[in-house]
């Protein structure tokens, strides 16, 4: 594994970072690198990170531009929780009003800091900030992610545990109280019909995360076959180059092979001659000599 590879949660943060519109690619970079490197955990963590939403960004840019003004935020909600806790009705409605107003001014700042950085937040998208910090205060979870900037969707709380997210409303007047109750029941089903668009859509956005995922994946799985088929390609080409060049030789060995053969025949037939030769005038040396003896 190579130690020049960035550390896996300084990755994520970044990637969290990052408008929703460079995410996937920075991720699908960061995945191959590690790959590449040889740590395939790594890359499966990566390649795994959902996109955030344009919500969950302007929250996480929020949780990275005012640390502090959050902490308060989430002190606040565990100041609520005590005082439900304990049964404090006064102390809940004023600690209700201070977190709305508290979450009003943080989703001012998330849609100030987003219109710096050139995004248009609608109504829709302003409401789901707020749904989001709101559920921030009374989920942990949520709270950790917010706190850490690493939210990917907007968040609704829906828990059974203190109701933080539940506004404590001064006692109202009697002759008003059915008017009261029907707008109540009203909200109530608006807001049911919204936590259920919510999730949803935080459904289809996890579909849509993982089914990018899995694409990355399989595009850098087929980039690494790619590269395996071309190193094998030209391994073939330099092999077949080699044999060619063998058969080459083989073809020029075979060649002096065959002229050689000539050559040792050539040179046979001309050895027995020069000894035929050779006996020949021997015999003629024996003849003279015998001659020149007669004669003396």
């Amino acid at each position: 594994m190579s130690e020049d590879l960035p550390h896996i949660e300084s990755v994520v943060d970044t990637l969290y970072s990052l408008a929703p519109a460079d995410f996937v690619a920075r991720r699908s970079a960061y995945a191959t690198e590690f790959k590449k490197a040889g740590d395939k955990a790594g890359a499966a963590r990566i390649g795994a990170l959902r996109k955030p939403t344009v919500v969950a960004w302007l929250v996480n840019n929020l949780a990275r531009q005012d640390e502090s003004a959050l902490a308060e935020l989430f002190d606040l909600g565990e100041q609520l929780e005590r005082a439900q806790q304990r049964g404090d009705g006064r102390r809940l409605r004023e600690l209700s009003t201070a977190r709305s107003t508290s979450i009003r001014a943080l989703t001012e700042t998330a849609v100030s800091l987003g219109h710096d950085l050139g995004i248009t937040v609608g109504d829709n998208a302003v409401r789901e900030i707020g749904n989001t910090l709101n559920a921030a205060m009374a989920d942990l979870d949520v709270r950790d992610r917010v706190r850490a900037g690493r939210t990917v969707a907007a968040e609704t709380y829906s828990g059974f545990g203190p109701a933080l997210l539940s506004l404590v409303p001064d006692a109202p007047e009697d002759d008003d109280t059915e008017q009261d109750d029907a707008r109540e029941t009203e909200d109530e089903h608006e807001d049911d019909r919204s936590t259920i668009d919510e999730a949803e859509r935080n459904r289809l956005l996890a579909e849509l995360d993982s089914a990018e995922a899995e694409l990355d994946t399989a595009r850098i799985d087929a980039e690494e076959a790619t590269a395996e088929h071309q190193r094998c390609e030209a391994e073939l080409h330099s092999a077949a180059a080699e044999v060619a060049r063998i058969e080459s030789e083989l073809d020029a060995a075979k060649a002096r092979a065959r002229q050689s053969r000539k050559a040792s025949k050539a040179s046979s037939v001309h050895v027995r001659s020069a000894m035929d030769v050779h006996e020949a005038a021997r015999a003629r040396v024996a003849e003279a000599r015998s001659a020149l003896d007669a004669l003396t």
